[in-house]
């Protein structure tokens, strides 16, 4: 794969940025169809996570309302890759139009969400981030002490989410080409 992504990226020399990175996915194929599929991701660990704070890895987080409570409890805690805690009323107050909704989008990598706000944010983050497969993955953060905090956060952000369809074949993405071999 690594092969492969060199070679393409030396064939596109007119690209403006050559350093970025090319996704690795695993495909598979279910022998049955999911007769019941679910609506929300689910959440794989990875032993080599491609999201890290060596990376630089952005994750925003949508909390629910009030948020000053859940960001004074997050300084308390050790979560290197939350870059940005958004309250719901904010982000429904903030984020209104169709480019802000971009700009937010653009600024990072990964995105969770409290499970109590996870079915209302369909409406309010709209189309482009569920059909740039970035729909934020639910965790459920209420009534955990500091250290459990820290540890869902943490196990959140370095791992991968696997979306559930109607149909038999998927695609996970479980790296980056720059990861070195281990």
């Amino acid at each position: 794969m690594k092969k492969f992504a060199k070679a393409k990226r030396g064939l596109a020399s007119k690209a403006l940025l050559n350093d970025e990175d090319d996704a690795i996915h695993v495909s598979f194929t279910l022998n049955q169809v999911p007769k019941k599929p679910s609506p929300k991701p689910v959440m794989i660990t990875l032993d080599h996570p491609f999201a890290s704070e060596n990376k630089k890895t952005r994750v925003c987080l949508f909390v629910k309302d009030p948020a000053r409570a859940f960001k004074d409890q997050l300084c308390k805690v050790d979560v290197p890759c939350i870059a940005k805690v958004i309250g719901f009323d904010k982000l429904k107050r903030n984020f209104k139009q169709f480019k802000d909704k971009r700009a937010l989008l653009g600024d990072y990598d990964a995105f969770l969400a409290d499970l109590r706000i996870y079915k209302m944010l369909p409406e309010c983050l709209g189309r482009s981030f569920y059909s740039a497969k970035k729909f934020p993955c639910p965790l459920k953060l209420h009534g955990l002490d500091d250290e459990a905090l820290a540890t869902t956060l943490n196990q959140a952000a370095a791992s991968t989410f696997f979306m559930q369809g109607n149909g038999p074949n998927y695609s996970v993405r479980v790296g980056l080409t720059s990861q070195t071999e281990t």
